[in-house]
């Protein structure tokens, strides 16, 4: 005599293979099987403890050709498989003729994002989503090529050696720009972030290379693949710093000296030649560039007479003991920054100077908009040296000083 149990499950296997339009939901306490929703007699089984989906005629065709980059396959499984995703770009040190990201608010690249030559700490990555819709989920896999690390990328951009689904990222989420989603494609729209499209990756080390690779997910059971990698390095944590001496704004080589010409009684003479400083650094926290005089003033050798350096007004010269100092007369920056000079020297009046003193000056220093310090690609400052005589007896190019320029990060 044939067993119960054998005879109900033939009875079952008949119900959903030859007569699918009946199909229906059915439950228990473990176990719910749904009515078919993908192919005749296939659906989704669900439960507290797991999720699946069954698909009756031939479910398991799964005819595939690979290479390292691409997989193609026939039946249902690959039917719901999420498209394997590209990387645009992962960067670190581009500039404005490098770069293939498409979204930094810079023109210059990852150096108009961390200064120059480039970020140390952080980078940025795009990707493609290669006909995904706009919806999908993205997991980012970072590898530290030098110690074989693998890490994740998380919800917060940061790095963990471990993920779970709040570290699968939105395209709009992990870039904070989305031309197809029409909630992230400007910035009036609720999710648009330009912090995310300046740099999107945080927490990486110095002197260090990164690998890059992407996989998509868009639904239950359809993880993609990890695309083909993209490499980058991390620069040091760095300054630029330079000084020339020239009549035009040029560059100069050492050792640096400044004619101020022929001093004429009471009247304010200008340096024919500007002091030009550069600058730039990827420091987060910007740097700063001090000046310090050997004399506090322009001395004569032969007589000992002295011109103090003072804050005032030379054209006035209201002590009437001359005088001698400085002027930031111009101040520029390619990006970020801005690059900013100290009220003291940065002046209105034609003639007005600030005192150069024995002890180290602010002279120029760097800030975001943010009212904090911060990182600058090509600074550039241009310093005006005037003096104005009392004395009348000073022989011909006896006076001078010696200036000492300090260029301090703020790491």
């Amino acid at each position: 005599m044939r067993k119960p149990s054998k005879i109900i499950l033939l009875l079952l296997l008949s119900f959903l293979i030859a007569s699918p339009v009946f199909a229906q939901s059915l439950d228990s306490s473990n176990y719910s099987i749904l009515d078919a929703t993908v192919d005749s007699g296939g659906g989704q089984m669900t439960s507290t403890n797991y999720a699946g989906v069954i698909s009756v005629g031939n479910p398991t065709a799964d005819t595939r050709m690979t290479s390292g980059s691409y997989a193609l396959g026939s039946g249902f499984p690959n039917g719901i498989q999420a498209n394997v995703p590209e990387l645009i770009c992962f960067e670190t040190d581009t500039d404005s003729n490098s770069t293939l990201c498409q979204s930094f608010p810079n023109a210059n690249g990852a150096q108009g994002e961390c200064g120059y030559p480039g970020c140390y700490d952080r980078a940025k990555l795009e990707i493609d989503p290669s006909a995904n819709p706009v919806d999908t989920l993205y997991l980012i896999r970072i590898e530290d090529l030098e110690t074989n690390t693998i890490y994740y990328l998380q919800s917060d951009h940061t790095l963990d050696t471990t993920y779970e689904i709040a570290d699968f990222f939105t395209k709009c989420s992990l870039e904070g720009f989305d031309a197809n989603d029409p909630d992230c494609d400007e910035d009036t729209d609720p999710n648009w972030d330009e912090t995310l499209q300046r740099y999107n990756v945080f927490g990486l080390e110095p002197d260090r290379e990164y690998s890059v690779s992407v996989s998509a997910l868009s639904g239950d059971y359809t993880g993609s693949a990890f695309s083909e990698p993209l490499n980058s390095t991390t620069e040091s944590p760095s300054i630029l710093f330079d000084l020339d001496v020239s009549e035009t704004d040029s560059n100069s080589d050492s050792p640096y000296e400044l004619d101020l010409g022929e001093l004429i009684y009471v009247a304010v003479t200008t340096a024919p030649g500007r002091i030009w400083v550069d600058l730039n650094t990827n420091a987060v926290n910007g740097a700063n560039i001090y000046i310090r005089s050997a004399n506090g003033a322009l001395v004569s050798n032969q007589t000992g007479e002295t011109i103090p350096s003072e804050t005032e007004d030379l054209a006035l010269d209201s002590n009437a003991n001359g005088g001698y100092g400085i002027k930031v007369d111009s101040v520029t920056q390619t990006e970020l920054g801005p690059l900013l000079a100290n009220s003291l020297y940065d002046t209105t009046g034609a003639q007005e100077v600030g005192v150069l003193s024995i002890n180290n000056t602010l002279l120029f220093y760097t800030e975001s908009l943010n009212n904090n310090s911060g990182p600058i690609l090509q600074g550039r400052g241009g310093v005006a040296v005037k003096a104005r005589s009392s004395i009348t007896d000073i022989a011909s190019g006896d006076l001078n000083d010696q200036l000492t320029f300090i260029c301090i990060g703020n790491y």
